[in-house]
Parts: C-alpha cells; sequence; structure tokens
C-alpha cells in the first residue's frame, strides 16, 4: 500500500497542473516544494491598490490549456484582456517606433504596415522582400533561430524585430536559440510557402477572417486575471485541498528509490513514505539531481540544458510626475540599454493600478553585465532613470519592487529538442516516473499548465478524453 499514488515535486503551475489532473482522476496526491507559497515564477503582490507581478503577467489565449484551466477553476468570469487602442513599441537610436501592425514573433503577416514602418530602412526591407525569391534554405538538423531568420530575412529584421520579440522571451541572443523548439513553425512554412513572407501573409488573411466582427481588443491574444495571475496558482492550491490533496511547502524531497511498481521518497526532514508514481515538475536541476541513480542518461540529458538570469524591475509614479501620462501598453529596446523592454501595466491591463498612478515593469537580463547584479537601490535607481529618460518623468518613483529570477531561466539552445528525447528515453526504465515544465517543452503558461497535466496522466496511466485532451493541448 503507498501513502500516495503521486508524488509532485514542485508546486510551480506545472506541478499544480499535475497534481490537478491526478486528483480530477479521484488519485490521492502530494505536492512538495521548499518554498514557501505555491505558484513558482508565477507571484503576484497586491498592495495600496496595486496588483504587482513578479514573474509573468499573461498567458497567451490560442494556446487552450490555460483558459480550460481557469474555466474548470471558476476563474472565467476574472479573465481580462489589453485595453484596446493602445500600441506597443520598439525603441531604436533613441525612437520609439511602433510594432508594425501585424507583425508576427519573427515575420510580418500585413505587407503595407511593414513597408511603412520607420523601424526599418529602405536597404533593410530590400533585403527582408529577396526572401520572396530565395530557395528553401532549412537542412533536416536543427539550426539557431538567428542564423536561419538572417540568411532569409537579411541582419536588419533580425536585429531590429526578432531579437526583441522573441529574444526578449528567452534572455538570450537568436543565434543561441533552436528553431525547431522555440518557432518550429517556421520550417513547416519554409517548406510549405518556401518564403516566409509569403506564409506570414497567408497567415495574417487568415488571421483577419477568423477575427472578423470580433470586439475591439479581441485580436490581441494575451489574456491575464483580474487580481493578477498569482491567482490561479492560490485557486490551484485551495482547491486541490478541497479535494482531500496534500500540499506540503517548506519540504524538501532528497532522493527517490525504486521499490518494484512503487517509489520510495526520501526527505530532507521528514521520515520516508512510498508512492505509486511521480510528476517531477521542480526545475532540470533539481529533477536531475533526482533521477541521477536510476536513469543517469537523462540526468546528463538534463544538466546540459542551459539556464539564464533576469530580473524584474517594477516602479510606480503618481501620474503627475509625467509630462504626459504614458499611454504605450511599453516598449521592447533593439539597441544596447539597462533593459531590454518595458510593460506600462497601468496602460496594458485594466485595474492593475488606482487612478493617478502608473505602473510599470522593466526586464534586466544578465547580458547587462554588472548592472544586472548590483545592490537593489543600484539597479532601482538606473532603471528609474533610463523610464524617466524615455517617458518624461523627472521625479523618482513612489514604489520599487526588484525581483531577482537567478539561474532558473531555460534557454532551448541548438538541439534542445534532442536534449529533451534523451531525457525521456532516459526515464523509459521508471514509467511511472515524468519529468515536466517550462525547461523541457514550452517556456509559456499553457504550455506548462498541458505538460503537467500530460505528465500525470503519463505517471499514473492514465487517459484522456479526446475531447478534453485537444481542448487542453491544442495550439
Amino acid at each position: 500500500m503507498t501513502a500516495y499514488d503521486l508524488l509532485v515535486v514542485g508546486a510551480g503551475i506545472t506541478g499544480l497542473a499535475a497534481a490537478w489532473e491526478a486528483s480530477s482522476a479521484g488519485a490521492r496526491v502530494l505536492v512538495v516544494d521548499p518554498a514557501a507559497a505555491v505558484g513558482g515564477k508565477v507571484r503576484t503582490e497586491r498592495t495600496d491598490g496595486l496588483v504587482v507581478e513578479h514573474g509573468p503577467d499573461a498567458f497567451v489565449a490560442y494556446r487552450a490549456a490555460a483558459l480550460v484551466l481557469v474555466e474548470e477553476l471558476g476563474l472565467s468570469t476574472e479573465v481580462v484582456g489589453v485595453r484596446p487602442g493602445r500600441t506597443v513599441h520598439i525603441r531604436s537610436a533613441g525612437r520609439l517606433h511602433p510594432i508594425p501592425e501585424g507583425m508576427g514573433l519573427a515575420v510580418p503577416t500585413r505587407l503595407g504596415p511593414f513597408v511603412r514602418s520607420g523601424l526599418l530602412g529602405p536597404g533593410a526591407k530590400a533585403r527582408a522582400a529577396l526572401d520572396l525569391v530565395l530557395p528553401r534554405q532549412l537542412p533536416d538538423a536543427d539550426v539557431s533561430l538567428g542564423s536561419f531568420l538572417r540568411t532569409r530575412l537579411g541582419d536588419g529584421l533580425v536585429a531590429r524585430l526578432a531579437q526583441p520579440l522573441v529574444g526578449g522571451i528567452y534572455g538570450a541572443q537568436l543565434d543561441e536559440l533552436s528553431l525547431d523548439a522555440v518557432v518550429p513553425g517556421l520550417r513547416a512554412d519554409e517548406q510549405r510557402h518556401r518564403s516566409l513572407l509569403l506564409a506570414g501573409l497567408a497567415q495574417g488573411r487568415a488571421q483577419r477572417r477568423a477575427a472578423a466582427g470580433a470586439p475591439p481588443g479581441a485580436s490581441s491574444p494575451f489574456r491575464s486575471l483580474a487580481r493578477g495571475l498569482g491567482s490561479l496558482p492560490e485557486t490551484l492550491q485551495a482547491q486541490l485541498l478541497e479535494r482531500g490533496a496534500t500540499v506540503r511547502l517548506g519540504e524538501r524531497v532528497v532522493a527517490l528509490e525504486p521499490d518494484g511498481a512503487a517509489t520510495i521518497v526520501r526527505y530532507a526532514a521528514r521520515s520516508p513514505e512510498r508512492v505509486g508514481a511521480v510528476v517531477l515538475a521542480a526545475g532540470a536541476t533539481v529533477t536531475a539531481d533526482l533521477v541521477a541513480a536510476q536513469a543517469p542518461d537523462a540526468a546528463r540529458a538534463l544538466r546540459e540544458i542551459p539556464h539564464g538570469s533576469s530580473t524584474v524591475v517594477t516602479l510606480a509614479w503618481e501620474a503627475a510626475a509625467f509630462d504626459a501620462p504614458p499611454t504605450s501598453h511599453g516598449w521592447l529596446e533593439a539597441d544596447p540599454a539597462p533593459v531590454s523592454g518595458v510593460t506600462v501595466s497601468s496602460a496594458k491591463w485594466p485595474g492593475r493600478a488606482p487612478d493617478g498612478v502608473v505602473l510599470l515593469r522593466a526586464f534586466v537580463p544578465e547580458r547587462v553585465g554588472a548592472l544586472a547584479s548590483a545592490a537593489d537601490r543600484v539597479l532601482v535607481a538606473a532603471v528609474a532613470e533610463h523610464v524617466a529618460g524615455v517617458l518624461g518623468a523627472p521625479r523618482p518613483p513612489s514604489l520599487s519592487r526588484v525581483t531577482r529570477w537567478e539561474g532558473v531561466m531555460p534557454r532551448y539552445a541548438v538541439g534542445h529538442l534532442a536534449r529533451v528525447a534523451r531525457t525521456e528515453a532516459g526515464l523509459a526504465r521508471r514509467p511511472t516516473w515524468r519529468a515536466a515544465g517550462a525547461d523541457l517543452r514550452g517556456v509559456g503558461m499553457p504550455d506548462c499548465i498541458a505538460d503537467g497535466r500530460r505528465a500525470a496522466r503519463d505517471a499514473l496511466g492514465l487517459e484522456a478524453s479526446e475531447d478534453a485532451a485537444t481542448r487542453r493541448e491544442s495550439a
């Protein structure tokens, strides 16, 4: 007899989604995490009418898993979209340029706005247009996203658009990132259309047909929750407890030992327990340490996944501090700067700040050098000075928060999918152990949720209904 049917190591959004899936099937579930609160990187602070996101602030609606989970938890009425009528910019050569309407992550989906944009010069646009006549370029093997886009679209588009848009998500240079892991659709686009521009324009036509008659603002794929994304793990924890699941915080798993079909779990400060199956959702480093004795090949593959660091600096000002209140949703930096981008949360989302207060978040990647590791007061001063210089706010901010995510931001380097395959192959001898999370199959919340649910089903040998699986994991 086992104490629990499923142990979930890690109480981030992936682990909580795994626990929810298992508990939905009636399994006895235990979640263990050394942190003091659930949520992992998804953490919201609510203070003086401000909703401060210390991690992600949104998820994409076109991947169904997040919205499905929100519905199951009874949170659908709290889903909010971005405010309509606002603009996101890219800052280049000291100027804020609106991102061309219809711009995808790497390829434009509308020709007119791209041609009229002042972000790229005539030479860069002409070089991008060469893609229309180039033959297919991709080999069968994985390549870096940066090298592929430069070959097809030129250096200008990569530096001014693709790098800020895609590189900012992963905190990495495009030349480090895997095409097949980060934007796998580009391979299919080249195969089907030969030209990425032709593929993007076709995608744009399809999107416009689908969006015909939609309400204002519905074209944005981004969604959040009225009380902040932290309300999702908070609600998950509460409802898991109502279902009889056990959530142990401030506790660490130090070893896993096979015991027939079951597993003996050893803790840092608790007697061992016997569980039926395990989902490992605490990150590649923790997972590698726990599986190394039984699955050394999987551990080696996990340890090869590179990780970076990033810092979120949140600042608030009285609106009167600005020459003119900001109306942009924010901007990305195309040139060297102390930040990679800024989100004006109070302009982007409803209910993030009281009237008369401007709330924004700036992102400081480790590539900026010494500033990224400077003391909080130094970092806040540098970021505030930069932001004030762009937006015109001579007074210091009235609130500041610094959140450091050190060594926990996975980078999907070239060959990432092969490392994931080696991890899975290495764990094949332990079919009741499954690894899941942002380090493996997608950094966005919907990807993590879908992966956690899949891992729970696989570890327990459950079958999901076809409709449910399609709703949760469709992209």
